[in-house]
């Protein structure tokens, strides 16, 4: 047979075949005319292919999504992403080795030609290595918050507590801290402890009360309402392994409507019903009449009152008494330390939030070192940073307990407005935040429940939130202990009242719910206006209530939410570009509500109004609350 008769095969770059197989495993032996083994390497990434475009094509493919924070899925995303470099390796090395002729080309090109297969396999590696980061962190994550579960750190001695401190004396002998002002009962003195239930074994009793307690933290069925608790905390004295809970926010969700309420506890709340079979019960007479912050520091050293080991008891304490109180079963809770809380607010970059009210603090106590410092927050649109946002959410100096709660609840649902998917993945922000939550973050939440969890903060419309902070008179009465000018305060609990605003908290009948809806499709903007000069709290309630009712209603930041003059005698509703035909029934509900007399109704064509209506608000207008 002569030379002429061989096929010749035609020289292929080596490189050029091992590039193509990078770009898609396969295609660079389809390059080298090896179609079936191009077609044994494509397959598996054409089905691969497929299967993630049916996933996204999918109307359930936010589900799909949220599945992916399942520990167990996030493990099988590590091996899958191991795989696929191996694959995609030996499909690399593969196509090169069929390629390869090493009587072609000089001794420098070929070298060149083994370089450029060495940064295709450096970028394989590294490509999927900064996949794996953030899978690899999350399911890290997951395991170190289930490892960091409950509280490991120093039990507090309760009697040197009370020692230095009124709040925790626990057996208010003969001084009833919730009787009236004035009383005999308000001036005696206070002893210790009281002694351990039953026998006085506190071993015993403990495991007695461990055995009787039913479980605080039963997993969500997904259907049934949820209840959270949020409990932001602060360490307390220097020296001291107190633990206050400043900040307990009940975040309460019904599934069924996507309907989520904030339910805030002020911290110097006394008279806090006790669950029956604790034996704290009977040691307490029924209910915990200290401040309520300090119960969980209180109960991490009295094993033989409350459930639990000495992880969880301090948690398990809140949240029954919590439970108790609202007439909920809160099923988790997750605790930050409120400094930690600053240095996540700075690590997603500050927060803008709505200053309602002004908050002025002559003696706010500064934690870098400046002692008590004057702090004032003028109202209207305010960045923060961390440290501005923890004292907007701190301070209660010339102001309330309802109002630092409903400011706690405003600052948390910003932080929630304003984190998106752009914020996390800007460079460092993901690590960060990781660490952060790795360190400081406390919750029993089970990992596997964090996909039904994502699941569920899809349906969830914040915009439609309901705020319950309990006001003085409404769930509360002050009292005094003793009284004077050097007295201390606390606030009583109504608990019937409480437990019925809690349990009613999502009680819009059918009609009511769907005159919201319809309300809110026609996606009016209402503006109130302070038109009688002073404070903004006349108008802020009037927004409020309007917003209750389904409104997108507020005191504008521009000039102070005040409006042009401050003479005005009665309500004045102006209705702006023809919103009387486009949102008829938002103009018929604005109307309905102001039955002051002299109320008065204008239309007006201005281009450059934001507002679809505005409610300027006068001497003569009722007040309104939500």
């Amino acid at each position: 047979m002569g030379p002429s008769d061989v096929a010749v095969r035609p020289r292929r770059s080596a490189f050029a075949a091992a590039f193509l197989s990078f770009v898609l495993p396969g295609l660079g032996q389809a390059y080298l005319g090896r179609w079936l083994r191009a077609l044994a390497w494509v397959t598996l990434p054409i089905l691969g292919l497929l299967a993630l475009g049916t996933v996204l094509l999918s109307p359930d493919r936010n589900d799909y999504l949220t599945r992916l924070a399942d520990p167990d899925v996030l493990v099988g995303v590590l091996a899958f992403l191991a795989f696929d470099l191996l694959y995609r390796l030996l499909a690399v090395l593969d196509a090169y080795w069929l390629a390869r002729d090493p009587s072609v080309g000089s001794a420098g090109s070929r070298m060149l030609s083994w370089a450029g297969l060495a940064a295709i396999i450096v970028v394989l590696l590294g490509s999927h290595m900064a996949a794996a980061q953030p899978v690899f962190l999350v399911s890290d994550t997951f395991e170190a918050i289930s490892d960091n579960a409950g509280d490991e750190s120093e039990i507090a001695d309760i009697d040197e507590l009370a020692r230095l401190d009124d709040s925790f004396v626990l057996n208010f002998e003969g001084l009833d801290p919730l009787a009236s002002p004035g009383t005999e009962a308000a001036s005696r003195s206070r002893p210790t402890t009281p002694p351990p239930p039953g026998d006085g074994n506190p071993d015993e009793v403990a495991e007695e009360a461990d055995e009787s307690s039913p479980s605080l933290a039963t997993e969500w069925d997904g259907k049934k309402r949820l209840n959270i608790l949020l409990i932001g905390a602060d360490g307390g004295r220097a020296g001291l392994a107190s633990y206050l809970t400043d900040t307990m926010i009940v975040v309460s969700i019904d599934p069924t409507t996507g309907r989520v309420a904030f339910i805030s506890l002020p911290r110097d709340t006394a008279g806090i019903p006790l669950p029956r079979s604790w034996p704290a019960y009977s040691a307490f007479g029924g209910a915990y009449n200290n401040k309520i912050n300090t119960l969980y520091t209180v109960a991490r050293g009295r094993p033989d009152l409350f459930p639990g080991g000495d992880k969880e008891r301090g948690f398990n304490a809140l949240m029954g008494a919590l439970g108790e109180l609202y007439g909920l079963d809160i099923d988790y809770y997750v605790a930050v330390d409120l400094s930690s809380f600053r240095n996540i607010v700075n690590t997603l970059g500050g927060v803008v939030v709505d200053v309602q009210l002004p908050v002025y603090d002559e003696g706010y106590p500064s934690d870098d070192g400046r002692g008590k410092i004057k702090l004032y927050v003028p109202p209207g649109m305010a960045r923060m940073n961390g440290q501005q946002a923890l004292a907007y959410a701190r301070s209660r100096h010339g102001s309330s307990d309802f109002d630092r709660s409903a400011r706690q609840q405003r600052v948390i649902t910003s932080v929630r407005d304003q984190t998106d998917l752009s914020t996390l993945l800007e460079p460092g922000v993901l690590n960060d935040l990781i660490k952060q939550v790795r360190k400081d973050v406390k919750t029993n939440i089970p990992p596997k429940l964090v996909p039904s969890l994502l699941t569920l903060a899809q349906d969830i419309d914040l915009d439609r939130r309901e705020n319950l902070v309990l006001s003085d008179g409404a769930g509360y009465s002050s009292i005094c202990y003793p009284c004077g000018p050097s007295g201390l305060w606390m606030l009583k609990a109504k608990p019937a009242l409480i437990k019925r605003a809690a349990q009613n908290v999502f009680s819009n009948s059918r009609q009511q719910a769907r005159t919201i809806n319809r309300l809110e499709a026609e996606g009016a903007v209402v503006h109130v206006l302070n038109g009688q000069g002073g404070a903004n709290t006349k108008a802020i309630n009037i927004a409020a209530f309007l917003a209750s009712a389904g409104l997108n209603a507020v005191v504008p930041p521009v000039n102070d939410g005040k409006a042009e003059t401050k003479d005005f005698t009665s309500t004045l509703i102006t209705v702006y570009n023809g919103a009387a035909e486009g949102m008829p029934r938002t103009v018929k509900k604005v109307k309905g509500t102001f039955k002051d007399k002299g109320v008065e109704i204008v239309y007006v064509d201005d281009p450059e109004q934001e507002a679809d209506i505005v409610v300027t608000v006068g001497r003569g207008t009722k007040q309104l609350k939500p």
